[in-house]
């Protein structure tokens, strides 16, 4: 019997590093034709990491499937083989990828692995899960530099991943395939996955309607047609040039049909109803952190922080009514301390408004002052005053 081979190979994004963006992870999903697929998740690279191990299970347990992990630190099965051949779909994590081919081999897992894609069992994995499945792949495994590593070979050429987000990734590629220490192949964005049937690519998707993938060789980079894989149902993800517009309209429209019910109609006028500009929306976007609330395809709130000299400001947190009650709100809030935490920063300043006073206050926030104001349009707009302690 002939099985369709599938592998899906992310540079970045789905559960592990965009626990609230899930079209990755779903697209990966659909691709089974089971309604409630098994997937296993190989945690090799970082060592069978508990605390990966158990965000794989928070985020998947939210979907129609089936998870289960195999762990080679930790083991927890004598029937390998058995295990894997029972599964829908392997789904390898990110970590050290030298440290991955060699456990794999060890055990035998790469040809049981092997045995799976032959038997139509589908692949993916992120960063060295996506790396592994082809004949070499660029790696931070040694520490301090980006080098070349020879992998299973299921698909051929290179592949890179994170080519947007991690420093030298771009430049090491292009340098490592200028000296021929390394094939051609493909390099993708975080939030872009490269889909293959059959050994052929298939398509490119994304989680963020930026985010790119490239074929690359020695004498060129050649951009490859990605498709955005919009949302159907509310998300939260990273703001994109192209949100600029979306995100001036949820803002605005949070305010006239959001903070009216504590803000006076002079307020709302002079708030709301400000003009579009765009340079200073994709200004925002390029130099600050902002992310978005994406629901079927159209943008219905944002967050827009600020960091300058270590201080943060939280300059916007707004929602439409379509997803107000959601949770959105608290997520968001979360996702952001999260960030600034990594970021080291110990504090953010924001100015609320009056809807929005009680909710900064049941997430932590501490009033620094009485009610105030700031003028728009001429017009005062009262605010409190509040900032957030962030701790380690």
């Amino acid at each position: 019997m002939s099985y369709l081979r599938n592998i899906i190979a992310l540079g970045g994004g789905g559960f592990s590093m965009e626990p609230l963006n899930p079209l990755l992870d779903l697209y990966i999903l659909e691709q089974v034709n089971k309604k409630t697929p098994k997937v296993c998740f190989i945690g090799t690279a970082s060592g069978d990491s508990k605390d990966y191990i158990n965000r794989f299970y928070q985020n998947f347990k939210k979907h129609d499937c089936v998870p289960a992990h195999l762990s080679l630190f930790q083991g927890h099965t004598a029937e390998i083989e058995k295990f894997i051949l029972e599964q829908d779909i392997l789904y390898v994590g990110g970590g050290n990828t030298r440290n991955l081919m060699a456990l794999w081999r060890e055990w035998g897992l790469d040809a049981i692995i092997g045995k799976a894609y032959q038997k139509g069992i589908l692949l993916a994995g992120i960063s060295a899960g996506s790396i592994c499945w082809f004949e070499q792949g660029v790696t931070d495994s040694t520490p301090g530099k980006l080098s070349p590593l020879n992998c299973l070979g299921l698909l051929k050429g290179s592949n890179c991943p994170h080519y947007d987000s991690e420093i030298n990734r771009r430049t090491s590629y292009h340098q490592l395939l200028k000296e021929g220490a390394i094939g051609h192949g493909l390099a993708a964005d975080d939030g872009v996955a490269l889909h293959f049937i059959n050994e052929r690519l298939y398509r490119a998707v994304s989680s963020h309607p930026e985010k790119k993938a490239f074929e690359v060789s020695s004498s060129e980079e050649k951009e490859i047609p990605t498709q955005y894989l919009s949302s159907k149902g509310p998300l939260i993800r990273r703001a994109a040039i192209q949100d600029a517009k979306g995100i001036h309209h949820s803002h605005m429209q949070s305010i006239r049909e959001v903070c009216k019910k504590d803000h006076s109609p002079e307020e709302i006028n002079a708030w709301g109803y400000r003009e579009y500009h765009p340079d200073h929306r994709q200004d925002c976007i390029k130099n600050h952190l902002m992310w978005v609330v994406e629901d079927k395809g159209l943008i219905e709130g944002y967050a827009h922080v600020m960091i300058k000299d270590q201080n943060a400001s939280l300059l916007g947190l707004y929602f439409t009514p379509a997803v107000i009650g959601k949770g959105l709100g608290k997520a968001m809030f979360k996702l952001i301390i999260k960030e600034l935490k990594e970021k080291k920063i110990k504090k953010m300043g924001l100015d609320s408004t009056l809807t929005a006073h009680s909710f900064y206050l049941s997430m932590g926030a501490k009033d620094t002052g009485p009610m105030n104001s700031i003028v728009i349009n001429s017009v005062p707009i009262r605010i409190y005053p509040m900032e957030f302690q962030i701790h380690s």
